[in-house]
């Protein structure tokens, strides 16, 4: 049975609701995740050419494209006259002066105004708002001195995942189930000293009498069709599985971020270090890593 969205809630299997320490270790995940796309990011787009608006992205990943709901990427220089983070939630829509709207192309276009997690003079991250129709669309980014706007594609499902460290490591949290007591207990999927650098992968043991499930944190993929139509694949140059998602869709806590549990097959036993991709409704994500023992 397809589940409803509550807080890394699985469907009915023995795993009902795996909590991974309670809601404070997904809300400090959710939370890094997005000040380390905002760290990144500036660095990068401190070496741009031209004034405006340079491009309009997935702030999971530069490749992937924008949908209602998800979390977008603004790059450019002159955006903003200052930086600031978002300190409410919802997300607010004017942050240190600075507004972003969206206009669809609907048949009666609408113009809604986006969340705003962060701006800078070279970087806007913002929330696609929803009910945002598919099609092209209009950014415009008012910083109080100037309107600047792009255009984008919005899409109905555009899945992206979030990655920590610089090589590819999957933003991820796990459990492992023991069978016999149905006790659950978290496992590290990455460490990181530092998420903008000391990151590395941590290998995780797949056990016959307990089985591991792991959750994948990026944004573009709640507006699927169906649960049915998210497969998740993993593999490397010597093998490769498809998984079925048992749950695909917001993460409860911070609006614009999507969660993807899976369980992880024994199959994997000793695969090593593995990609892992999502495809959703027929488009797919950006890869990230994992490690398995």
């Amino acid at each position: 049975m397809e589940q409803t969205g509550t807080l890394l809630k699985l469907a009915r299997t023995p795993v009902d609701r795996q909590q991974i320490q309670g809601v404070a270790v997904v809300s400090r995940l959710g939370r890094s995740l997005l000040l380390l796309v905002c760290a990144s990011t500036v660095a990068l787009a401190q070496t741009g050419q031209q004034p405006g608006i340079t491009s309009i992205t997935s702030a999971a990943n530069a490749a992937a494209g924008l949908a209602a709901e998800s979390l977008g990427t603004a790059m450019g220089t002159d955006l903003a006259a200052g930086t600031a983070s978002a300190q409410t939630i919802p997300w607010p829509t004017t942050l240190d002066g600075v507004t972003v709207q969206v206009t669809d192309s609907a048949p009666t276009p609408a113009t809604r105004l986006a969340g705003l997690l962060f701006v800078s003079p070279s970087q806007i991250n913002f929330q696609v708002p929803a009910g945002t129709a598919p099609g092209p669309a209009t950014v415009t980014i008012n910083n109080g001195q100037q309107a600047i706007s792009a255009q984008v594609q919005i899409s109905s499902v555009a899945p992206g995942l979030f990655s920590v460290g610089g090589q590819g490591d999957a933003a991820a949290i796990g459990i492992r189930v023991a069978i016999p007591t149905q006790q659950q207990s978290p496992i590290a999927v990455v460490f990181c000293v530092d998420p903008g650098a000391g990151c590395h992968l941590v290998p995780i043991d797949l056990g016959v009498d307990t089985p591991v499930y792991l959750s994948f944190y990026g944004t573009g993929f709640r507006g699927r069709s169906s649960l049915g139509n998210v497969a998740v694949t993993i593999g490397n140059m010597t093998m490769q599985v498809t998984v079925q998602a048992i749950y695909a869709g917001p993460q409860p806590q911070i609006p614009g971020l999507d969660q993807l549990n899976i369980p992880l097959p024994l199959t994997l036993r000793g695969a090593g270090v593995l990609n892992v991709t999502v495809s959703v409704d027929g488009t797919e994500s950006n890869p990230v890593l994992i490690q398995v023992m």
